[in-house]
C-alpha cells in the first residue's frame, strides 16, 4: 500500500481532532456552545497569525494583495460554513450527546463532501471507493448509535437526544461542505499560478469565520451573553477551551488543508470520520470505558472500509484485469 502524503496528513488530522474533542466537550458544557465558538475562533486566529508570520512572513503579507482575492473568497466562505456554522452545531451536539456518541454523526461529512466535490471540483470516485466510504460510515455508526448506547447517554441539561442528533447532522454537512470550498480556494489560486501555504489558508478561513461571528454578535446585541460565561470561567472551562483550540482549529484544521492538497475531499473526510474510532480507543485507554463486542465489530468494519478506499484503484485493476 502506498501511503501518500495526503493519507499521512489525513491520519494526523484525525488524531489531532480526536484528542481535541475531549477538552472541547468539557468546555462546551462549562462555557456553552456559543461562547466557546467565539473564544476558540479568536484564540485560533491569534495562534495562526503568529504561526503564519514565523513560517513565511513575506508570503503572509502578500496574502493581502488583490492577487489572492479568489483565495479569500472561497476560503473565507469555507470558514463561515465549516467553522462558524458547522462547529457551532458540532459543539451543541457534543454538549448533549458526549464525545464518543456525538462524534459518530460526523460520518455524514464524507457524503456531503462527495456530492459537493463532484459539483464544484469535478472529483469522481469509482464505485469501489464509494463502497469503502459506505462501509466506513456503517461501521462507525454501528459503534455508538445503537439503542442500548443511546440509553446510556446522561442528561447534562443542554437539550434532548433528538436535538443533539439534528445538531450533529447539520454540523457534519456544514463541515463536509466547508472542506470542499477550501479546496476550491486552493484550485482557484492555482489557475493564476499562485500557491497558498495551508497554514496561511487556515488563517484566512479562521479570520473570516471569526469576523463573521463577532459581527453577527454585535448586530444581534448578544455580546454580553457571549462574554459572561468567559468572564465567570465556570469550572475552569477556559483551560479546556485553550487545549481544544490547540488540537482542533490550530493544528487539526491546518493538517486538514495539507490533506486536501494531496487527495480528494471525500476521501479525506472518510479518514476524518474515523474520529469516533480513535475516540473509542482513547476512552478505553485514558478513561477506562469498556468496549463492547458490538463497538469492536464497528471498529473493524470502519477500518475495512478505509482500507478499501485506500486500495480502490488496485482493487479495480485486480477485478477487471
Amino acid at each position: 500500500m502506498n501511503f501518500s502524503p495526503g493519507i499521512v496528513f489525513a491520519l494526523l488530522t484525525t488524531l489531532s481532532w480526536s484528542i481535541g474533542i475531549f477538552p472541547f466537550t468539557q468546555a462546551a458544557r462549562r462555557l456553552g456552545s456559543h461562547s466557546l465558538n467565539h473564544f476558540r475562533l479568536l484564540l485560533a486566529t491569534i495562534f495562526l497569525t503568529v504561526a503564519s508570520l514565523v513560517i513565511d512572513h513575506t508570503a503572509f503579507v502578500q496574502l493581502f494583495s488583490k492577487e489572492y482575492l479568489q483565495a479569500w473568497l472561497w476560503l473565507g466562505f469555507s470558514g463561515v460554513i465549516g467553522l462558524t456554522i458547522g462547529d457551532y452545531f458540532a459543539f451543541r451536539m457534543y454538549a448533549i450527546l458526549g464525545t464518543r456518541i456525538g462524534s459518530v454523526l460526523g460520518t455524514l461529512a464524507p457524503a456531503a463532501a462527495l456530492l459537493l466535490g463532484s459539483l464544484l471540483l469535478d472529483e469522481h470516485i469509482s464505485w469501489i471507493g464509494i463502497t469503502g466510504i459506505a462501509i466506513t460510515i456503517f461501521g462507525v455508526i454501528n459503534i455508538s448509535l445503537g439503542k442500548s448506547e443511546r440509553e446510556l447517554i446522561p442528561d447534562h441539561g443542554h437539550g434532548n437526544i433528538s436535538a443533539g442528533i439534528i445538531a450533529g447532522i447539520l454540523g457534519a454537512l456544514c463541515q463536509g461542505a466547508g472542506l470542499v470550498l477550501a479546496k476550491k480556494g486552493f484550485l482557484a489560486e492555482q489557475q493564476f499560478q499562485h500557491t497558498v501555504n495551508p497554514v496561511h489558508a487556515t488563517f484566512i478561513r479562521l479570520s473570516i469565520a471569526t469576523a463573521s461571528i463577532f459581527i453577527l454578535t454585535f448586530i444581534t446585541r448578544s455580546f454580553t451573553k457571549v462574554i459572561r460565561p468567559l468572564k465567570e470561567n465556570k469550572d475552569h472551562g477556559i483551560r479546556y477551551a485553550v487545549l481544544g483550540t490547540m488540537f482542533g482549529p490550530f493544528i487539526g484544521v491546518s493538517l486538514s488543508l495539507y490533506t486536501v492538497k494531496f487527495i480528494d475531499v471525500s476521501v479525506a473526510q472518510t479518514f476524518f470520520s474515523l474520529v469516533p474510532v480513535f475516540a473509542l480507543v482513547f476512552s478505553f485507554v485514558f478513561f477506562r470505558e469498556k468496549i463492547s463486542l458490538k463497538s469492536l465489530a464497528g471498529v473493524m468494519i470502519a477500518i475495512t472500509g478505509v482500507i478499501i478506499l485506500i486500495w480502490r484503484n488496485e482493487i479495480m485493476v485486480t477485478l477487471f484485469k
